[in-house]
C-alpha cells in the first residue's frame, strides 16, 4: 500500500497537532518521503525529530519542493509525506565530484527495478562561500582567460576552472546519470529551488541531513516510468534542430560559445552575463544585492533567457538559463563538452501552455497503479493559477496519485518512445525547463 499525508499549516505547533491526528496509517510503513515547502523547510530539524519519534525504524528520504499535488488540491505551503508499506530501499553516497558520488551510489544499489535519485545541482554553504566563488570566478576570467593568447589556451583555463566548480559547487546532472546503463530507469531529482538560500537545497536520508551527496530511492516492485518534455521532437542533424529552436522559441540569435566542462568563457567574445545585458538590456545585480538575496533565501534561479545547446551525439538540445548576476565565467548545470560550440540565445516559452504537460498523463500504461509524478517547477512562474490544470490531468488519467512540483526532473533509460528534444545523450534526457516524469507503481 501507498498512502500520503499532508498539512498546509506552517506553524510548528499547528503542524504537530494536525499530523498527530492524520498519522494514523492503514499499515506499518517501511519507507516514506518527506517533502517540505518554502514555508516549512526552516523547521526541518524539529520536524525530523518528531517524525523519528513516530517512525524510529522506518527508512526515509526527502527534500524541499515548490509544491505538491493531491486529490484535494495543489499546495505550495505546509509539508507532505508519502508512505510505502514495502518494496522500497534507500542508499546514499558522497564523493568529491558527481561522477565519484554516483559511482559509489551505483555500487551500493541492490535489488531494484527503478530508482529515484536526489541530488543538488548547485549550492552555496555560506556568505564566505559566495564571496570566495565570486572572487575566484572573476579572477580566473580577468587574469587567466581573457589574457590567454588563443582559443586552445582559453579552453585549458576553462578546463581547470571547471574542475574547481565541480568539486565545490556544481553537480552536473548528465555526468551524474551517465554512470547508469539505462537497463533499469533512473529518475533524477536535480534540486535547484526557484529561490535559493545558503542552506538550500536540503536533502534527507534516514533522518540525516546530507551535504553535497546523492540519494537513491530504489523501488523493487513492478513499475513503469514515463518521461515527457513539452518541446517538438528533435531533428536528425544540427541544422534540423536549429530550425526547430528558431521556430519554437522567441528572439532567437545564433551565437558562438567558448566552453569546457561546466564553465562558459564567453558568448560571441564577451561574458555570458554581459551578452545578456547588451542584447536584452537587463540590469545586472551587484554583489551586495546577491549576498542579501541569498541571506534572505530569495535568490532567483530562473530566467526567461537561455543558451540552447545542441548535442553532437543525438542532436537533442538542453537550455542553460542566463541569470543577471555579476559573474564573468558562467557556470553550467550540465557538462557542455558533448555540445556544439554553435548555440542559440533564446527567449523561453511553452507553446501550448500548461496543456503541454497533459501528454505525461496520457502516456500512462498501468490501469491499477499508484502514480507518483514530478512536474517542472517553472510552471509556477510561467502559469501561476493555471497550474491547477495539472490536478485535472491527474484526475482524468490516474486512479491513486501524488505529485510534486520540483526543479526539472531528468532520466536515464533505454525505454524512450519518441525522439525527445531533451535527449542529449542516448537514453539520457535533461533540460532545465519543460520536463516531467511519472513512476507508475503496482502495489
Amino acid at each position: 500500500m501507498i498512502q500520503y499525508v499532508y498539512t498546509t499549516f506552517t506553524n510548528y505547533d499547528e503542524i504537530l497537532r494536525d499530523l498527530e491526528e492524520k498519522l494514523k496509517l492503514d499499515f506499518e510503513p517501511e519507507f516514506y518521503f518527506l517533502f517540505l515547502t518554502e514555508s516549512t523547510w526552516k523547521l526541518y530539524k524539529k520536524i525530523l525529530k518528531f517524525l523519528k519519534s513516530k517512525f524510529p525504524n522506518c527508512k526515509m528520504s526527502g527534500c524541499i519542493v515548490e509544491g505538491y499535488v493531491t486529490r484535494e488540491g495543489i499546495w505550495t505551503r505546509g509539508l507532505a509525506l508519502l508512505f510505502f508499506e514495502r518494496g522500497v530501499d534507500v542508499f546514499w553516497a558522497k564523493g568529491k565530484t558527481a561522477e565519484e558520488t554516483f559511482a559509489k551510489l551505483k555500487e551500493s544499489m541492490k535489488d531494484w527495478t527503478s530508482a529515484i535519485t536526489i541530488f543538488p545541482l548547485f549550492k552555496f554553504k555560506s556568505g564566505i562561500d559566495l564571496i570566495n566563488f565570486t572572487l575566484s570566478n572573476n579572477t580566473v576570467w580577468r587574469f587567466r582567460y581573457w589574457k590567454a593568447r588563443d582559443r586552445e589556451s582559453k579552453i585549458r583555463v576553462l578546463e581547470r576552472y571547471s574542475r574547481v566548480l565541480e568539486e565545490r559547487y556544481v553537480f552536473p546532472a548528465n555526468k551524474a546519470l551517465r554512470v547508469f546503463d539505462g537497463e533499469r530507469p533512473v529518475v533524477g531529482l536535480n534540486l535547484l529551488p526557484l529561490e535559493a538560500g545558503y542552506e538550500t537545497p536540503l536533502i534527507f536520508a534516514n533522518y540525516e541531513v546530507l551535504e553535497r551527496s546523492a540519494v537513491a530511492v530504489c523501488l523493487k516492485g513492478k513499475t513503469n516510468v514515463n518521461f515527457h518534455d513539452v518541446f517538438p521532437e528533435r531533428g536528425k542533424s544540427f541544422e534540423e534542430t536549429a530550425e526547430i529552436i528558431k521556430n519554437h522559441f522567441t528572439s532567437v540569435r545564433e551565437v558562438e560559445v567558448t566552453k569546457r566542462g561546466v564553465a562558459v568563457g564567453d558568448v560571441n567574445g564577451i561574458p555570458a552575463v554581459e551578452f545578456l545585458r547588451r542584447v536584452r538590456y537587463v540590469r545586472v545585480y551587484d554583489e551586495k544585492e546577491v549576498l542579501n538575496m541569498l541571506e534572505r533565501g530569495k535568490l532567483r534561479t530562473v530566467s526567461p533567457y537561455a543558451l540552447a545547446f545542441v548535442s553532437e551525439e543525438t542532436h537533442g538540445s538542453s537550455l542553460l538559463g542566463i541569470l543577471p548576476y555579476p559573474i564573468l565565467t558562467y557556470p553550467s548545470l550540465f557538462e557542455l563538452d558533448g555540445f556544439y560550440d554553435r548555440a542559440f540565445f533564446v527567449g523561453e516559452r511553452f507553446k501550448g501552455g500548461i496543456k503541454a504537460f497533459k501528454s505525461l498523463f496520457e502516456s500512462k500504461r498501468f490501469e491499477d497503479s499508484f502514480d507518483f509524478f514530478v512536474i517542472d517547477a517553472n510552471v509556477i512562474p510561467m502559469f501561476a493559477g493555471r497550474c491547477a490544470e495539472i490536478k485535472k490531468f491527474a484526475d482524468e488519467f490516474c486512479g491513486d496519485y501524488f505529485g510534486i512540483i520540483s526543479s526539472m526532473p531528468s532520466i536515464k533509460t533505454k525505454n524512450l518512445h519518441k525522439r525527445y528534444f531533451s535527449e542529449i545523450e542516448v537514453g539520457l534526457c535533461l533540460n532545465v525547463t519543460g520536463t516531467s516524469v511519472m513512476v507508475e507503481l503496482r502495489c
